[in-house]
Order: C-alpha cells, then sequence, then structure tokens
C-alpha cells in the first residue's frame, strides 16, 4: 500500500481473528497444504457455495491454470475476454491451447455472447467468462451457447465471491469456477485461492494434477497406504498457514459483501449528480454484485487527467487492464488495434475508484467532491 493516499484503492478487512488463526497455524504443523485448516476452508466454502468440490490452491491464477491442466488439449481453442488479467491467458497456453480473444459488453465490461458465438471453430473447446468486478456475465446465454456447441465453460470468478447469478452463486455455474484470495480481494489471505467443480470424476484428477502428480490427497483421507506419482502434476496447493487466514475471512463474507454493498451504493447515489459527465456502474436485474470493483468510465482524452487530479487529492483511483489483444503476446497471436473496439473503448475510458469495507462516509463525501473537481 502507498502511504502517500489518504484513500487506498484497496484495504483488506482483517483483525485480531486473523492474527490468532495464523499463530495457530504456525503452532500447529509444518504449513504445508492440506492440512486441517485447508480441509475446513474447503468444507466451509463448499456449504457456503452449494458446490460439491472445492480445492484450495496457492493463488487464483493457480485455480486457472489447474481448470485448464483438467479440461484442455492440445490445438485446443479457448474463446475469453481480452478485458482481463494475464493469467487467463497463459492458464490456456500452459496447457497447449490458444486463446482467442472476443469483445465485451459495453455495459457489463463483460463478455459479449453474441461475439462468443461468432468466434466458434472446430477447434473450440470452452468459453472462459470472467465476472469482471464482481458483476455476473449473462450466464444462461453463455450456458444456452455451450451447450448448443458441446463446449466446457470455465468460470473466473477471483473477483466474484459473495456475488450472485439470480440467484446462484457466480463459480458454481460452468464446468469449474476458479477464485482468489489475493490481497486486493474482497476476502483476501494476501495469496491463495480455489478451484471449484460439481463433477466427481473431475476433482479427482483435479487433486492428483494439483498434488504434483500423486495420488497424496487420498493419501491424506486415509483411502491408501501410501501415495505415488501416477500423472504429469504440478505444485498448486495453498499453504495451511495461509488457508487460516483465509478461513477466518470466509466466516466474514456476508458482512464483508454486506458492507461493500453499502458502500457502493451510498458511492452510486453521491455521483449521480455528476452522470452527465461520466458512466456509472449499473447493475442488472440478473446481477446480486458484491462490489469488488467500483469502475466509473469518462471521456478517453480526460482519464489520465482525472486520475493524476484524484490522486493529487490523496486518493488511489487508477486505470484496469490493457487489452491483450494488442499486448506484445497478443500481437504474436496476429491481433492489432481496432480488432475489439468496445474492449479498446472501455480500456481507455475506465477508472476504479477506492472500495472497501471499512471506507467511511466522509471519505465517499471526500472523494465524489474531488471526482467533480477533477472532471473541470
Amino acid at each position: 500500500m502507498n502511504t502517500k493516499f489518504i484513500i487506498p484503492l484497496h484495504k483488506p478487512f482483517w483483525g485480531k481473528e486473523e492474527e490468532k488463526a495464523a499463530v495457530l497455524a504456525i503452532r500447529s504443523g509444518t504449513g504445508v497444504g492440506d492440512l486441517s485448516y485447508s480441509q475446513l476452508l474447503a468444507q466451509h466454502l463448499s456449504d457456503i457455495l452449494g458446490c460439491k468440490f472445492v480445492l484450495p490452491t496457492g493463488s487464483g491464477t493457480a485455480a486457472l491454470e489447474l481448470a485448464c491442466a483438467c479440461l484442455l488439449r492440445k490445438g485446443d481453442e479457448v474463446i475469453l475476454p481480452s478485458f482481463t488479467f494475464s493469467s487467463c491467458a497463459n492458464a490456456i497456453l500452459l496447457a497447449g491451447a490458444k486463446p482467442v480473444f472476443c469483445d465485451i459488453d459495453i455495459n457489463t465490461y463483460n463478455i459479449d455472447p453474441s461475439d462468443v458465438e461468432k468466434r466458434i471453430t472446430q477447434k473450440t473447446r470452452a468459453i472462459m467468462v470472467v465476472h469482471y468486478a464482481g458483476f455476473a456475465c449473462e450466464m444462461n446465454k453463455v450456458m444456452d451457447i455451450a451447450q448448443k456447441y458441446r463446449l466446457l465453460v470455465i468460470e473466473d470468478a477471483a473477483h466474484a465471491l459473495g456475488a450472485k447469478y439470480q440467484g446462484q452463486s457466480l463459480g458454481t455455474m460452468g464446468n469449474v469456477g476458479c477464485f482468489s484470495f489475493h490481497g486486493t480481494k474482497n476476502v483476501a489471505s494476501g495469496e491463495g485461492g480455489f478451484f471449484t467443480t460439481n463433477d466427481k470424476s473431475l476433482s479427482k484428477l483435479a487433486e492428483i494434477i494439483r498434488e504434483k502428480g500423486t495420488n497424496r490427497s487420498s493419501f491424506m483421507r486415509g483411502e491408501r497406504k501410501k501415495y505415488s506419482w501416477v500423472k504429469v502434476g504440478r505444485s498448486l496447493v495453498l499453504s495451511d498457514i495461509l488457508a487460516a487466514i483465509a478461513l477466518e475471512q470466509v466466516k466474514k463474507l456476508e458482512k464483508i459483501t454486506r458492507l461493500r454493498k453499502r458502500k457502493g451504493k451510498y458511492l452510486l447515489k453521491k455521483l449521480q449528480i455528476l452522470s452527465s459527465k461520466i458512466i456509472l456502474p449499473t447493475e442488472k436485474e440478473y446481477c446480486d454484485t458484491n462490489w469488488h470493483i467500483f469502475a466509473i468510465r469518462v471521456p478517453r482524452l480526460s482519464r489520465d487527467r482525472v486520475i493524476r487530479g484524484l490522486r493529487s487529492y490523496g486518493i488511489e483511483a487508477s486505470f484496469h487492464y490493457l487489452p491483450l489483444h494488442t499486448s506484445t503476446m497478443g500481437r504474436k497471436f496476429g491481433y492489432k488495434t481496432g480488432d475489439l473496439p468496445v474492449t479498446e473503448e472501455v480500456s481507455a475510458t475506465l477508472i476504479r475508484l477506492p472500495i472497501y469495507p471499512s471506507l467511511k462516509k466522509s471519505e465517499i463525501d471526500y472523494m465524489a467532491a474531488a471526482l467533480e473537481k477533477s472532471l473541470l
């Protein structure tokens, strides 16, 4: 965190409970993965999300890599939004598949189902959706397309713990869900994440891959006397120390989500007076957001100036994703500027404003006033 900002972009909702849990985890074992805290965390998440199988991972990126290692084959294509983090594309490439970038919806900043369908080929194996800012993708449309073309669906729900689509938890509708406990997320343990699925056979495969290709997980459950190397794998488990912190955070999920919603609604109300100058976030009827990110948009030519203005008032405002298709790596796949116009417009005009549970009303009032001045 940069101490020069009086209102940082993120602030974890940590307390004495997390400190105590970390100390107890250190004192009770070696801190390796899949010990008691990891097991408790997985069970608690399974109960909250209504998902059968949960595997804690070292990061949200690790969860994505695990999903792709389980589902993809060499030569497959995966359609995903360009407006996302590099982890999504890296996970696809590491599995020997090819990322195929598509455009996003101008209002939600999520994958555009109509553009997805245009990019399906004989090689398409999966659709990777990203629930940006904790706002749900149009999952009914995505799942209909997947069923029509017999495709798999990977949900990047790194932003989405505590958010829902038509009453169902995000990250539980596709074949797999991938979540993050990164220090900037609503529920944070510094680093960490988890993988979800309702498919038992897929869960069994995933636990082998994440444990260096061994059947150690079944050994830990007492199902075998020894464990051995049975498949090519990776080291993707979450340390039990971080799992202990994450468990305390997950216990607070309902409170964290409630507080963030309160801050998001109040900030939305305060900025309505500027609605002729900025584009505010909109929550669709199917969406129950967790307000992970509060993103506004301003005219392209003024975006950087507005960010500088807010920062001069001590507010850590920021841009967000640079489109993957116009990056150095994206251009290697033949993409160029102009290929995905909505993505490029959103990327060039979006500003993230601070939002977190402990944000005070007086600080939101201050932000609103600073934004109004920065827009002049």
